[in-house]
């Protein structure tokens, strides 16, 4: 008997480690992708500063050193990374979702990024006073940005490029544990991802949005058409706006208004048909959550984030 529940120990030993190892490597591919992204743009920024100063401040400067960092260098670093980790094979057909459920997704994915946008502006406006001057939204300098550019990286590199990695290598390889855990762990490192309080909660609560559709339907392409409409709205809905004037800008406002009780209607009609895969591990969510945040490399990933979210107020 004693014999049996030492192997017993020894055998749920041997599969802690193998899942400890399985996310740590996960782990490891976000804190390189982000220790990348980040030193690749303070040396460039630091050379083009002794260079030419007047070229940091430069919006195609900008863009350009955004573009090759985060899609030319971090992520394709992440994806090789995490490329030598098989994902477990993938069950059930791919089933895209029907045109008007996609036009229902679109504005809960809107409604939970404008409603979050509002508790990110009251968190910020509250650090504001309390540090007697406005916390800087380094989404700002996206809007200097030419028109045609910030198109391309809102609704085509951008999309294409974090679903990629996060809704499918990301959330392939947590589906094991579970669709929670693989949801909220993929939606979670999104919102890091952005490096800043600005972007952090909405880019985790329209994670959250993709990363269930990612799951139900199998695919990523609806993702990625999610992520580019989403992205369109900022990047040439507004400036279309600003340049229509008054009514263009009150037109938008109509749309946001709009979007938010449609959305909230959608979300609350449709989330008696959401389902959650418990996986395949047998380990309980408490366990599942100690693997994910107990692993070296996602510790240091969410290091690496939190001091880029908290440059910003110093």
């Amino acid at each position: 008997m004693e014999r049996w529940e030492r192997d017993l120990r020894q055998a749920e030993a041997r599969s802690l480690r193998a899942h400890c190892e399985k996310i740590s490597h996960v782990g490891w591919a976000l804190f390189w992708m982000a220790v990348s992204m980040v030193g690749l743009q303070l040396a460039a920024v630091t050379i083009a500063g002794q260079l030419d100063p007047d070229l940091v401040g430069s919006p195609m400067f900008l863009w350009a050193v955004s573009v090759v960092s985060v899609y030319g260098v971090g992520m394709p670093l992440c994806w090789l990374i995490t490329r030598r980790q098989p994902a477990p094979p993938k069950t059930g057909a791919d089933r895209p979702l029907k045109p008007a459920r996609f036009l229902q997704v679109f504005l809960i994915a809107l409604a939970g990024l404008y409603l979050s946008n509002y508790v990110t502006l009251a968190i910020t406006g509250l650090i504001g006073l309390l540090r007697g001057s406005p916390v800087p939204n380094p989404t700002d300098s996206i809007r200097d940005y030419p028109v045609v550019l910030s198109v391309l990286l809102g609704c085509v590199i951008a999309p294409v490029a974090e679903e990629a990695v996060f809704r499918g290598l990301l959330l392939d390889r947590l589906r094991p544990y579970g669709d929670k855990v693989a949801v909220c762990a993929s939606a979670l490192c999104f919102g890091l991802f952005h490096g800043n309080l600005n972007q952090f909660l909405y880019a985790f609560v329209i994670g959250l949005v993709f990363g269930y559709v990612a799951l139900r339907t199998g695919r990523i392409r609806q993702t990625i058409l999610l992520h580019a409409m989403v992205n369109a709205i900022s990047t040439a809905l507004v400036p279309l706006a600003e340049a229509a004037g008054e009514w263009g800008m009150v037109l938008l406002g109509f749309l946001v208004l709009l979007s938010i009780p449609l959305g909230l209607i959608f979300f609350f009609t449709i989330r008696r048909e959401l389902w959650f895969d418990p996986g395949q591990t047998g380990l309980s969510e408490r366990r599942k959550w100690g693997l994910f945040f107990g692993s070296p490399g996602v510790v240091l990933f969410l290091i690496v984030e939190g001091l880029m979210m908290a440059s910003y107020f110093l």
